[in-house]
């Protein structure tokens, strides 16, 4: 039979195994008034009744194995005294039973390890699953999740220049991977129980043999269809974990690539293994998943199983093109195309990014979209106004001061997105209407001779930006902040980030702001506008330097960018002590990478080390902790930030007065 869900099957299956042992914990702990740590003997006879599984919470283990905390609800039924029974009380109370079993060829060994009342606590990330067994991963967490699978698989394969290792990674998966003729809206399939399909395998030799046949002439494609030394093999047995690939159809649509098809299919089976393990225990007919060319969009009317396929694609969706190029990889293969990329003259600079694109595609096997996507996730905004497509019609690159650009920020703004921002945006109207600015079809320029020509080589006249604006975008073009409004949240946006890297042709909702900061107006001084343009690049050179630096001397955790930190400025972890207030023993525990700091001594490890604005934001997010939502205590770490030069004492004179609890002063507390 089918099941609607975990839950469901739980309840189904376990639910006397779950009342017994629930009825064995109320009558050793509960007396009739309430619960005791301790055993206690109830005058009354006591029944356990009405169970229903309400939630789960699951967690990783070794192998196959899987806990699961079961949060239920049930009735505990007083019988009174006498010889007659009757019912003298019922009360509804909660009970967390936890479970331990293996998942694999179905749900067996079931073992209670332990009942207790429900209590709602701290949610721990660590090792949890949800109710579908699908790992919870954040926005944060992808490049060290890449990382962590570059190193494990990766590490001794020999690549073919920067290419993944396909071969060596499904070797050490114990997996399998065909081509195949799939649906046309799917582009990858998984399957979790034996079946057959037709598929597609290559073989070298037979290659050899077409090219002697056709005078040494390799044919690209033969009148069956098939392609240089394939063969069709028809009712192929299918293991469970085998992967199908679809021979017409790639992740990212006509932008993807085999490449990343693949690594799309290979993190469902890093990631997703008990996914489809349970999916095969709910449904006992369900034999393969399937992955949609055109993604499904995050709604909260969603049932839970389709959030949790929703989750399990995003997650696939946002480290395919991670794993493809891994970010140590990407910066080496960016710099050797660049090298090889400035042997050649260019008419702009935007050509020359082209090119840098171009070569580091060719040398990972994918797309140039797919490289300059990659280049804005690791930062390099420069990308931005290379391959321009828009509407249907591709662009002459164009160049602008690096660093400028926050990841949701771009010079490039559709037809649509411009017409909306102009209705409901009275400002940005005003700056249209005032003739000032011009939409070019891409982007919205300063409308002054320096800036725009007028072509009439096609009949014309087609407004365009000057060689001039081609080298100076951020001198005369406005910078558009952008957000996805048909996801869950902006971290879980992938394919409308893909917007900034090509054309969009499903219905994508991406709603536009202007960035009135950057953007200056022109009742500003030229001086005052070259002051603030200053001050803004000074602070996003300051992060972009640092995310470099970080990058190059291997910063990758918390631990790492101490040790630095440490090293770079000759600092003992006696000077540490003394400055942070924080005892000798967290400090060798924080480099060695035993424990992680909350935001608390996160703040007392920056002052100690006297780190600068963008250090110390580094060290925040390495300790997993955010300064960035406004309430008073972030308010008063920010100002705090701007004080890299004081002491712990006069950060904590600043914190007091938002009415903060000051940072703890291990030190000071131990003098008193």
């Amino acid at each position: 039979m089918a099941y609607k869900d975990f839950k469901s099957y739980i309840q189904a299956n376990y639910k006397q195994l779950l009342t017994e042992k629930i009825r064995d914990f109320v009558n050793k702990n509960h007396d009739g008034l309430g619960f005791h740590s301790f055993g206690v003997l109830s005058l009354l006879d006591q029944k356990v009744e009405n169970l229903e599984v309400r939630s789960l919470t699951c967690h990783d283990d070794i192998g196959p194995r899987i806990k699961i905390d079961v949060h239920t609800r049930a009735d505990i039924v007083q019988m009174g005294l006498g010889t007659k029974s009757y019912e003298a009380d019922r009360k509804t109370r909660w009970f967390t039973v936890y479970l331990k079993g293996l998942l694999m060829n179905g749900l067996t060994g079931v073992e209670v390890v332990d009942v207790d009342e429900y209590h709602a606590g701290k949610f721990d990330k660590e090792n949890a699953l949800d109710t579908y067994l699908i790992p919870y991963i954040y926005r944060a967490d992808l490049e060290d999740q890449a990382d962590d699978f570059t190193e494990f698989y990766c590490s001794d394969a020999v690549y073919d220049g920067y290419k993944l290792p396909v071969d060596h990674i499904l070797q050490e998966f114990g997996a399998n991977c065909y081509t195949a003729d799939l649906p046309d809206d799917c582009f990858g399939r998984i399957y979790f129980k034996e079946s057959t399909a037709t598929i597609y395998e290559k073989n070298p030799q037979i290659a050899k043999f077409q090219a002697l046949k056709n005078g040494g002439r390799v044919p690209q494609i033969s009148e069956d269809g098939l392609l240089p030394g394939e063969y069709k093999v028809e009712n192929h047995k299918i293991e469970p974990g085998d992967i199908l690939i679809s021979r017409q159809k790639f992740f990212m649509g006509k932008y993807g690539s085999y490449m990343l098809t693949f690594a799309h299919e290979i993190i469902h089976w890093y990631l997703h293994k008990k996914y489809y393990k349970l999916l095969s225990l709910l449904d006992e007919e369900a034999d393969e998943m399937s992955c949609e060319v055109e993604p499904t969009y995050y709604d909260e009317n969603m049932t839970v199983a389709q959030k949790a396929h929703w989750f399990a694609e995003w997650q696939a969706n946002a480290l395919a093109i991670r794993i493809v190029m891994p970010q140590n990889l990407f910066v080496q293969a960016l710099n050797e195309a660049k090298v090889a990329a400035l042997q050649q003259p260019h008419l702009s600079t935007g050509l020359l990014i082209e090119d840098i694109l171009s070569r580091t595609a060719e040398l990972f096997g994918v797309s140039v979209y797919a490289v300059k996507q990659r280049a804005r996730q690791l930062g390099w905004d420069g990308v931005d106004g290379a391959f321009v497509y828009v509407d249907g019609v591709r662009y002459w690159p164009f160049w602008f001061q690096e660093g400028i650009l926050d990841l949701h920020q771009s010079f490039v703004i559709d037809r649509k997105g411009y017409e909306k921002l102009y209705q409901t945006d009275p400002d940005f109207a005003q700056l249209i209407d005032s003739g000032q600015y011009l939409y070019l079809g891409y982007v919205v320029c300063k409308a002054e001779p320096k800036y725009i020509t007028v072509d009439f080589k096609y009949g014309g006249p087609e407004f365009r930006l000057s060689d001039y604006a081609q080298e100076h975008a951020d001198e005369c073009c406005l910078v558009f902040d952008w957000k996805s409004t048909t996801h869950l949240k902006d971290e879980y946006e992938f394919y409308g980030q893909a917007f900034l890297s090509q054309q969009v042709t499903a219905a994508r909702d991406i709603e536009y702001t202007y960035d009135k900061n950057f953007n200056y107006k022109d009742d500003q001084s030229d001086d005052e506008i070259a002051e603030e343009v200053a001050k803004y690049n000074a602070a996003l050179d300051a992060k972009k330097n640092v995310k470099i630096e970080m990058m190059q001397n291997n910063c990758n955790t918390f631990a790492d960018t101490l040790i630095y930190h440490m090293d770079r400025k000759d600092i003992t972890v006696d000077n540490l002590v003394e400055r942070s207030g924080l005892s000798d023993t967290t400090i060798k525990a924080y480099r060695a990478g035993r424990k992680t700091p909350g935001i608390e001594n996160t703040m007392a490890v920056c002052i100690g080390l006297n780190l600068p604005r963008a250090y110390s934001l580094d060290m925040i997010k390495k300790a997993g902790c955010s300064i960035e939502s406004d309430t008073p205590q972030n308010r008063a770490y920010n100002m705090c930030l701007d004080y890299s030069d004081g002491t712990i004492d006069q950060w904590n004179r600043i914190i007091t007065k938002f009415g903060v609890d000051p940072i703890p002063n291990t030190r000071n507390q131990a003098k008193n």
